[in-house]
């Protein structure tokens, strides 16, 4: 009992401070850039879906290998160069740095997620457990950091700094587990199969939901928010992740899970528009936090419980979800140029989150846990 409650302050400990240092530095990452360097909202599209683009080389790549050789080196490689990179967003001054230092973040942060994952699920922890902590890392990297921003923005990436090297002292401290080693294809192409409709219904309503946050430091900036409310905002959606997943997602199929997370997407994305100011964007959070913790943990429990090659199948999972961040900033770009603002892209992620329900509904029409009766007996709060 004792050995696994420290497995679990470990990995625990991982979870908040990376989850805290990587909301940090994208939330006021945007801000950095027009504020302080003057970079337009178009080329800021280019530093995020290059971010995202490393993410997913790197997740692909990782999440593979750490089938391979093993959990722990690939996590304790990924947090250290993690580390290292996000130290180097002080020195970012102009474009091109920030560009260039932006896809090393995305690269060396997508190194670990799925080694982290099957690690988590093989020392017996719950998805819903696992993914909590991230999301409280969130709540509490943003607020000290949105904090520290106040006085100087890169002040927000020193915070991130220290986030990390703190989730990687800990990995040091990761025990050896009993694992299965196991040679894995280049392209593992039954296991992309097996879970197409899953990774197919994540990426549709993420890559929208990326459109939508490509932007979103800097719609929230204009609702009149400075960078302690902007956090404030962060930090909503994050403790009502933490609420969600604590109490409901390890009580629910995965399937279930995927299908309520697609249908409150929807409403989160139709009520962003109806917001005046930043304090009238704060009841949407609370939406938004049960939105990706049933979708999240659904198709993280999903791909874990039923693959035996579960860093691949979580490395996948982690790869579609960086592709979304691919795709999300081109979106996002496209519908800027045709019409500027931030609404167009709401409504986009609207339709595209209705579509996802429909189609993951369809293809599951012969295996699905739950009745449309049952779904709508699920109680949404909206705040």
């Amino acid at each position: 009992m004792r050995h696994f409650s420290d497995i679990c302050l470990k990995i625990e400990t991982i979870q908040i401070m990376a989850g805290a240092a990587m909301l940090s530095a994208y939330t006021f990452m945007p801000i950095l850039a027009r504020e302080q360097l003057g970079i337009s909202e178009i080329f800021i599209t280019v530093i995020v879906g290059g971010y995202a683009a490393a993410s997913f080389i790197a997740s692909y790549i990782f999440g593979r290998a750490g089938d391979i050789y093993g959990r722990r080196v690939i996590i304790r490689l990924g947090l250290l160069l993690t580390t290292l990179s996000f130290s180097m967003l002080l020195v970012s001054t102009s474009l091109e740095t920030l560009f260039i230092i932006r896809m090393t973040n995305g690269f060396c942060i997508g190194m670990y997620p799925g080694a982290l994952a099957a690690y988590a699920y093989e020392s017996r922890i719950k998805m819903g457990r696992f993914a909590t902590w991230g999301a409280a890392g969130w709540a509490i990297g943003t607020l000290l950091a949105g904090y520290a921003a106040g006085y100087n923005i890169y002040y927000a990436f020193v915070m991130s700094t220290l986030f990390l090297a703190i989730a990687f002292a800990s990995a040091l401290l990761l025990p050896r587990i009993p694992r299965v080693s196991m040679r894995v294809p280049l392209f593992p192409v039954e296991t992309f199969k097996r879970n197409l409709h899953v990774y197919l219904a994540v990426l549709l309503r993420h890559s929208s939901a990326a459109a939508v946050w490509t932007l979103w430091p800097l719609f929230l900036y204009d609702l009149g928010g400075t960078p302690f409310t902007i956090a404030i905002v962060q930090a909503t959606n994050s403790v009502a992740q933490v609420i969600f997943m604590v109490s409901i997602t390890d009580r629910m199929g995965s399937r279930k899970l995927i299908l309520i997370g697609l249908l409150a997407s929807a409403i989160t994305f139709a009520w962003f528009p109806l917001a005046r100011d930043i304090v009238e964007i704060l009841p949407s959070q609370i939406a938004l936090g049960l939105s990706w913790a049933c979708l999240y943990v659904g198709a993280l429990k999903y791909v874990t419980e039923n693959n035996k090659d579960r860093s691949t199948a979580a490395g996948l999972l982690s790869s579609i979800l960086a592709l979304s961040g691919v795709i999300g900033p081109i979106i996002a770009a496209l519908i800027y140029t045709i019409w500027p603002g931030y609404v167009p892209m709401m409504f986009f992620a609207v339709t595209m989150s209705l579509f996802s329900f429909g189609l993951f509904w369809l293809s599951n029409r012969r295996r699905m846990e739950i009745e449309p009766i049952d779904l709508i007996e699920i109680p949404i709060d909206l705040g």
